[in-house]
C-alpha cells in the first residue's frame, strides 16, 4: 500500500527526500508531497537574481546571488546529480555561486521530481498526530496560500480559509536557520542608525557608502557569518576608496567584536604528499579519510576534549603556517592557565589580510551596550574584554548583527506532545532535539522523520538521512533506530556541557563518521579513489544506494545514478591531480590572495653589483576592490611606491591585477596583469600579460622536503610588447613569505625585483 508522505520545506533537504523516496524505493512505494510557502523551489538558494526578496517577519530571504560556497562543488551536490550535467560545456568554477547552486536544483527537481509534487506557495501552519480507525496512526497537514509577495492569497481562499489533508509519514525539511536572531543588548532597540542581520548585507550595499562616510561600522558575531560580514564591509570600503583618483583609506574601521577564538580558513588548503603538493578546495583536503586513524572510521558525538582541541589547533598551524595564524587566529592566547576551547572555524579568502593591513579591527569581547546620540545619530558601543576591561567604540554609524538563526519556527508546527517526545529544549539551539541516528528521526514516535535539521547539515547527509527513513519506513526496520541511544546521550551531554569549554561549533561536526556510519547501516560500498579503499575525500557520489525508475529498463540497476557519479569523481580525480588544469586553478586562487596587502620591494637593474647601486626599494600595494568586469572574479588595484628622495613622478606606478576563475571568450582561468587609464589611473588600460603556472614543488634544504613549504614558479604570456616576465613564489603555509620576477626584453636580461 502507497504511503503518503508530507514534506515540509523545498530546499535541497526538501528535494533530496522526495527524490529518495520515489526512485530509491520500488515504484508506488511513497507518494511524497513538497509543501513551501515559496513560489519557487531551492529554499535560500536562488536560482537568479530576483528582483525583490525582502521578508518583514525574520524569515531569512534567499542568500546573495554572487555569493560562493564555501565548500567545493563536489560537497555541494548529491550523488546522482553531476554538475557538470547542469552546465554542460562550461568551465565551472570549484566553488559555486549562490545563483548557481539554485540552478543546480532547479534541474534536480526537474530531472527527478513530478510538477504535482510540488505545492508551491503553501504554508503550513500546524500538523495533528492522531489515531486512524484500524488504520494506525496519521498526521494532519493544515496550511495556507501565499501570494508571491508573501502575504496569504485571497484567491480560492477569499475567507482566509485553512486548507487540510491527512498523510501517513511527516517529515520535516524546512532547515534549521528558520528565523533571525538578534540578541537583546541594551540600547540597540533606540538605535538612531542601521541595524542589518548579516543574512540581508548584502541587499544593503549600496547604502553602505553613506553609512561608512559618516561614522564607524560595527560586527556583532563570529564564526561564519561575522568573518562574511566583516570582508564584505571591508571589500566595500576598499572599493569605494578606489572610486576617485587618489587611493585612501576609508576613515571608517571595520570593528569585528566576536565572543571566541576562531580560525579564519582560506577556501584551498596545502595538501602534501612525499614528493609533490598542491593546493585543495578546503573541503577535499579536511575531508580526506587518510586523516582517520586505521580501523571502522567511528561517528564521534559529544563534547570536544581539551586533546583534541590542542590536536585540532597544532593540524590547522601546520597546515596554515605560523605567519598566517598571527592573522588567521583571532582571538587565541597561550596562557597556560586556562583551558583550551575547542576552535571554531570560518571560512573566507579575506579576513585574515584585511585584518593584517589594518581594515577590520577584530576584537574577542562580549557587546554589553550600545548608548546612542539621537542629535549625531550615531553611539557608543561598548564591549567587554575577556580579562574584565570594557572598551568604547564611539562614532559608529551601522551595526552588522552576525548572531544567527534560531530554529524554533519550523519546530512550532509541531504538537506539543511530540515535541515533549522528542525532548525540545527552547533553551538550547544548539540542540533543540533530542534525535536518534545522525539527527533523523526517534524510535518512540518512527513517523515524523528529519532531513537537514541541524546545524551546519552537509548534502551528503541530507541524502543518507532521506535513504535511512526511506529504509525505516518501507521496511519497518525500528530494531535498527533503536540502536542509536548512544548518540541520543551524547546529544544529552553537549546540552549539560560548558558551552565555551567543551562544545565544538557544530552538534554533528563529525561529516566524515557521519556518512561512513550512515554507509554501513545502509549497506553502502563506498567507491574507491585511486586503488587505496581508504584515501581520497568523503564526497556523495562516492556513496550510491537502492534502484533508480528514472531508466526504461529497471534491470539496469543504477544506470543513471551511476552514469552521473562516474562523471562527478572523474572531474573529483582531475581536481585531485597535482598538474591538472584544475590544481592550477586553485594555486592562482592561492598566489592571487596572498598578494593582498603592502610588500617590500627591491628592484634592481641588470649588470648591477650586489650591493644593489642604481637600484631601489620601496612598497608595492595590491589594494582589493570588486572587479570591473563581470569575466573576472576578483581584483587588485596596485601601486608601487618609492621613497620620496629616489622617486620621480614617472616612477610611481600603478596597474591592475585580475584573477578569471574560470573560461570565458577573453580570459581562461588565470591571473592577468593590465595597466592603468591613463585619464584616471583607476580602469584597466590594456592587456599587459597572463601568468602561466608551473605545478606546485615542495622546498627543499639539501635533500630533505621541508615541511609545509612550497614553491611556484611562473611564466608571463600574451605581451605584445617583447617583455616578459619569471616570476617565483616561495610559501609557508598559506601565505607567501616573498617573491620574485625578472624582466626580459626581446630575450636580454633586464630588471629583477625582490618582493618580501
Amino acid at each position: 500500500m502507497t504511503k503518503k508522505v508530507a514534506i515540509i520545506g523545498a530546499g535541497p533537504s526538501g528535494l533530496v527526500t522526495a527524490k529518495t523516496l520515489l526512485h530509491n524505493f520500488p515504484q508506488g512505494a511513497f507518494s511524497p508531497v513538497i509543501f513551501d510557502s515559496r513560489h519557487e523551489i531551492g529554499g535560500l538558494w536562488p536560482a537568479g537574481f530576483p528582483a525583490s526578496d525582502t521578508k518583514t517577519d525574520g524569515t531569512p530571504g534567499t542568500l546573495d546571488p554572487r555569493m560562493r560556497t564555501n565548500l567545493s562543488r563536489f560537497t555541494v551536490a548529491f550523488s546522482d546529480l553531476a554538475w557538470g550535467s547542469v552546465f554542460p560545456g562550461e568551465d565551472l568554477p570549484l566553488f559555486p555561486r549562490a545563483s548557481q547552486v539554485g540552478r543546480y536544483l532547479a534541474s534536480y527537481a526537474e530531472r527527478y521530481i513530478p510538477r504535482d509534487v510540488l505545492r508551491l506557495g503553501h504554508r503550513v501552519v500546524r500538523t495533528e498526530r492522531s489515531v486512524r480507525d484500524q488504520k494506525g496512526l496519521k498526521w494532519t497537514v493544515q496550511w495556507v496560500k501565499e501570494s508571491a509577495h508573501g502575504d496569504q492569497t485571497s484567491f480560492d481562499s477569499p475567507d482566509g480559509k485553512v486548507f487540510s489533508e491527512d498523510f501517513d509519514l511527516l517529515v520535516i525539511a524546512s532547515g534549521y536557520f528558520a528565523q533571525q536572531y538578534i540578541p537583546d543588548i541594551p540600547g540597540l532597540d533606540q538605535f538612531p542608525g542601521r541595524v542589518i542581520h548579516s543574512s540581508t548585507l548584502h541587499r544593503e550595499r549600496d547604502n553602505l557608502t553613506d553609512v561608512t562616510s559618516q561614522g564607524q561600522i560595527v560586527i556583532i558575531g563570529g564564526s561564519m557569518s561575522g568573518v562574511e560580514a566583516a570582508s564584505a564591509v571591508a571589500l566595500h570600503q576598499s572599493s569605494t576608496a578606489l572610486s576617485t583618483e587618489q587611493i585612501h583609506p576609508s576613515a571608517a574601521k571595520v570593528h569585528h567584536i566576536h565572543s571566541r577564538s576562531f580560525w579564519a580558513l582560506p577556501t584551498y588548503l596545502p595538501q602534501e604528499s612525499e614528493e609533490t603538493a598542491s593546493f585543495l578546495p578546503l573541503d577535499l583536503a579536511m575531508y580526506d579519510l587518510a586523516r582517520r586513524p586505521p580501523g571502522t572510521i567511528e561517528y564521534a558525538l559529544g563534547p570536544v576534549s581539551e586533546e583534541k582541541a590542542i590536536q585540532t589547533n597544532s593540524y590547522f598551524q601546520s597546515l596554515l603556517g605560523s605567519d598566517y595564524k598571527r592573522y588567521g587566529h583571532m582571538g587565541f592566547t597561550q596562557d597556560s592557565d586556562k583551558k583550551v576551547q575547542p576552535p571554531w572555524v570560518a571560512i573566507g579568502n579575506d579576513y585574515a589580510e584585511f585584518v593584517r593591513a589594518g581594515t577590520i579591527q577584530a576584537a574577542m569581547g562580549r557587546v554589553v551596550s550600545v548608548q546612542s546620540n539621537h542629535d549625531t545619530k550615531l553611539a557608543l558601543v561598548e564591549y567587554i574584554l575577556p580579562n574584565g576591561d570594557a572598551v568604547m567604540i564611539d562614532n559608529v554609524a551601522a551595526i552588522v548583527m552576525a548572531t544567527g538563526f534560531m530554529p524554533y519556527k519550523s519546530l512550532s508546527l509541531l504538537p506539543e506532545d511530540v515535541l515533549s517526545a522528542l525532548e525540545y529544549s527552547t533553551e538550547d539551539p544548539f540542540s533543540p532535539l533530542i534525535l536518534d541516528k545522525g539527527g533523523t528521526v526517534r524510535s518512540e514516535i518512527p513517523d515524523v522523520g528529519f532531513v537537514g535539521f541541524y546545524r551546519g547539515p552537509y548534502w551528503g547527509v541530507m541524502e543518507m538521512q532521506a535513504r535511512y527513513l526511506g529504509k525505516l519506513w518501507y521496511g519497518q526496520d525500528e530494531a535498527v533506530v533503536c540502536q542509536t541511544a548512544d548518540q541520543r546521550e551524547g546529544l544529552r551531554s553537549l546540552r549539560r556541557a560548558d558551552p565555551h569549554l567543551a562544545r565544538g561549533q557544530f552538534p554533528m561536526a563529525d561529516y566524515v563518521g557521519l556518512m561512513e556510519s550512515f554507509a554501513r547501516d545502509l549497506g553502502i560500498e563506498r567507491s574507491i579513489l585511486s586503488g587505496d579503499s581508504r584515501s581520497g575525500p568523503v564526497v556523495p557520489a562516492r556513496y550510491l544506494y537502492g534502484t533508480d525508475t528514472t531508466r526504461s529498463n529497471r534491470d539496469d540497476v543504477l544506470a543513471v545514478p551511476n552514469k552521473e557519479a562516474v562523471r562527478t569523481l572523474d572531474d573529483l580525480q582531475d581536481s585531485l591531480i597535482y598538474h591538472h588544469d584544475a590544481a592550477q586553478k586553485a594555486a592562482a586562487s592561492a598566489i592571487f590572495r596572498a598578494l593582498h596587502g603592502s610588500w617590500r620591494s627591491t628592484k634592481q637593474s641588470s649588470g648591477l653589483n650586489a650591493s644593489g647601486s642604481g637600484g631601489f626599494t620601496g612598497n608595492l600595494t595590491f589594494y582589493p576592490r570588486y572587479p570591473t568586469s563581470p569575466i573576472y572574479d576578483r581584483e587588485y588595484l596596485c601601486e608601487e611606491n618609492t621613497p620620496i628622495e629616489q622617486a620621480t613622478p614617472q616612477e610611481r606606478k600603478r596597474f591592475i591585477m585580475r584573477l578569471a576563475e574560470t573560461a570565458s571568450d577573453t580570459a581562461t582561468s588565470r591571473i592577468e596583469i593590465w595597466s592603468v587609464d591613463l585619464a584616471d589611473k583607476l580602469s584597466a588600460g590594456v592587456f599587459v600579460q597572463n601568468l602561466e603556472l608551473e605545478p606546485l614543488w615542495r622546498e627543499r634544504r639539501g635533500e630533505e622536503a621541508v615541511p609545509g613549504e612550497y614553491v611556484i614558479a611562473a611564466k608571463s604570456l600574451g605581451s605584445s610588447s617583447g617583455t616578459w616576465c619569471l616570476y617565483t613564489f616561495w610559501f609557508k603555509g598559506v601565505s607567501i613569505s616573498s617573491w620574485r620576477y625578472v624582466e626580459f626584453e626581446s630575450g636580454v636580461l633586464g630588471n629583477e625585483g625582490v618582493i618580501s
